[in-house]
């Protein structure tokens, strides 16, 4: 991504990863019923005028020996269900009943955020687990974020550059180090200070942006090592116009935005 000589630089949004979709596997025994099962299970009985097939003729489905069998396929048509359905479950985007045991194998869920969330959103996560995919640029990150209800926007600061930046730009001197952390913006987010006479000291933060922090946790462990992602506030901002919706500008004719 090319860096402008004025401004830092601020991502926002993602692209969607495409997949494609595969229908799940089924076959005539992946949920049989019994009806599904008596024709052959009636012929793994001898032939003959004693068990009802004089001449090879077919068993008749009403005689009691096709009722008799009709009793010992029960069993099989659970089987048969129940066999099928571990086979999906080896795959975790077929994982139901050994999703508990799929979470545990990969790390999770998440351990930076609290509270229950849906089977979707747990599936989801898994996926992403076992897929594997990088996290490297910005957008990956947005994304990580989006994936758990989080929107976000991303700011590389730039240091003052001589022969890049552009004088009176929004690139500030100082050490080159600083560039090490990128300021992670919450949409929607809210904030609190210690109160003084509500708060408990040694329990309550001087600061905090509440549940944003859990997302600044997974950002953390996902972050290049070499660079610390740090939380500010959120900031829209709003075009001043006038009564009759002109833009109102200065004397340069640059228009006025007011922060939110």
């Amino acid at each position: 991504m090319s860096r402008s000589p004025v401004f830092h630089t601020i991502t926002r949004g993602y692209t969607e990863g495409t997949s494609t979709a595969v229908a799940e596997p089924a076959d005539a025994l992946s949920a049989p019923t019994n009806d599904d099962l008596i024709t052959a299970g009636l012929s793994l009985w001898p032939q003959g005028a004693a068990w009802g097939s004089p001449d090879g003729e077919a068993v008749p489905l009403s005689s009691n020996l096709a009722r008799f069998t009709r009793v010992l396929l029960d069993g099989l048509v659970l089987l048969y269900a129940r066999a099928f359905r571990v086979a999906i479950e080896a795959s975790p985007r077929g994982a139901a009943e050994l999703l508990d045991a799929w979470e545990d194998d990969h790390g999770l869920p998440e351990p930076c955020f609290s509270g229950d969330r849906t089977t979707t959103e747990r599936l989801s996560a898994l996926a992403d687990k076992v897929r594997g995919g990088a996290v490297a640029h910005p957008t990956d990150f947005i994304r990580v974020a989006a994936a758990y209800g989080f929107e976000i926007e991303i700011e590389e600061p730039d240091i003052f550059t001589c022969g890049l930046s552009e004088c009176a730009s929004y690139h500030e001197t100082g050490d080159g180090s600083e560039e090490t952390y990128w300021i992670v913006r919450v949409k929607d987010s809210g904030f609190s200070y210690f109160e003084a006479g509500a708060g408990e000291c040694g329990y309550d933060p001087l600061f905090s942006f509440g549940v944003a922090e859990e997302i600044l946790c997974l950002l953390r462990k996902l972050a290049p090592a070499w660079t610390i992602p740090v939380l500010m506030p959120w900031i829209d901002y709003a075009l001043l116009i006038t009564d009759s919706n002109a833009p109102i500008i200065d004397e340069y004719g640059n228009p006025l935005f007011v922060s939110l």
